[in-house]
């Protein structure tokens, strides 16, 4: 295996166990917001790479699948563009994520959004407060994107205090977060902050002062962010760090796409499917999709409105005794013409990984 690319996509595809095409994994490191691509992050247990290489392309996975077949790491099935790890596989595909672990925290499905604007944000405040405290006034923003600015601009405003004393409470709060990170993550993060007389350096030139490969520092750099992200909590002991995320937790479920949270609205209200699809002009499988977001990304949800407790536990046992997330194989395995796909999703999706 030639790098950390290549490790992903493999471990994609042995997620998939040959039941999802290989452009399902290219519309999962995407990060695509359809139901399809949504409800198999969940089912197959891939929420961690959700989103995490939004540039990537159908020709980097080509190029990558010509290769494994070559290398006989993967197997053709008999679904189109569908594949199976081999034994092969699996044994390099071990070996090389035990020299390069795979992130601990990294959750694409739940941070992708907030990622990048924490980032922005942070580093574009450490960058502003540390020029304040040195007396600098006058530097270019390492961060172009006018929302950002005018965030830590308002921070700012708000935060009157002595900079001196912001700088460091922000200081204090960010080491005691970091010090409970691998020594590699801790550096990679310092090394990408900008401040006075520095600037953050790419991930090339920190693969390159590590010795590591670049996509494998670029993952390891999101695992980090995604660590303080989880760990800030309710933001009790990091006030400062916790503020920049305060709009986002405010904004309803942030993981729901925008049409699933107005339809979770009218379901709140008490409106079936059929009043929630004729209000919204939608169809009725759409609205199916969006309930089954819903259940994935609440697994509490109630769903016995839609699905008894009996076929739910004939549904589940079927799942169980298969290994398979295949709807018609799950279908002919219960044998009830009464249970439709709807129903088997939406068990799927309360169950989660199993």
């Amino acid at each position: 295996m030639n790098n950390y690319l290549q490790a992903i996509i493999l471990y994609a595809i042995k997620k998939f166990q040959g039941e999802r095409s290989v452009y399902a994994i290219y519309h999962m490191l995407q990060g695509k917001k359809s139901s399809q691509t949504i409800q198999d992050a969940h089912l197959f247990g891939l929420t961690n790479i959700f989103g995490t290489m939004p540039v990537f392309t159908r020709q980097q996975l080509n190029q990558n699948i010509e290769q494994f077949l070559k290398d006989g790491f993967i197997n053709p099935t008999d679904k189109t563009d569908a594949y199976e790890i081999s034994g092969h596989g699996e044994g390099i595909l071990a070996g090389y994520l035990l020299n390069n672990p795979f992130p601990t925290y990294l959750n694409g499905w739940k941070y992708q959004n907030i990622t990048p604007v924490f980032w922005g944000r942070l580093n574009l405040l450490i960058q502003t407060i540390s020029h304040i405290v040195h007396n600098e006034r006058r530097f270019y923003p390492i961060q172009r994107n006018l929302k950002i600015q005018s965030f830590v601009k308002e921070f700012l405003h708000t935060h009157r205090q002595d900079r001196d004393l912001i700088a460091r409470h922000l200081y204090e709060e960010l080491v005691s977060l970091l010090e409970g990170q691998s020594d590699l993550k801790r550096d990679i993060f310092i090394l990408k902050l900008t401040g006075v007389n520095r600037i953050g350096l790419t991930f090339e030139q920190i693969a390159k002062s590590k010795e590591a490969e670049e996509e494998y520092v670029r993952f390891m750099f999101f695992d980090s962010l995604h660590q303080l992200l989880a760990e800030l909590g309710d933001g009790a002991d990091h006030p400062l760090l916790a503020s920049l995320t305060y709009d986002w937790k405010r904004g309803g479920n942030p993981h729901l796409t925008q049409s699933t949270q107005r339809t979770l609205q009218y379901l709140l209200e008490g409106r079936s499917m059929g009043e929630i699809a004729e209000i919204r002009r939608l169809k009725q499988n759409t609205i199916e999709d969006h309930l089954v977001e819903i259940v994935l990304s609440d697994k509490s949800f109630p769903i016995h409105d839609y699905v008894s407790g009996e076929d739910e536990r004939d549904i589940a046992a079927a799942i169980a005794e298969l290994g398979t997330k295949k709807l018609k194989a799950i279908m002919q395995m219960v044998d009830n013409k009464q249970i439709s796909f709807f129903q088997i999703r939406l068990v799927l999706a309360k169950m989660g990984d199993q």
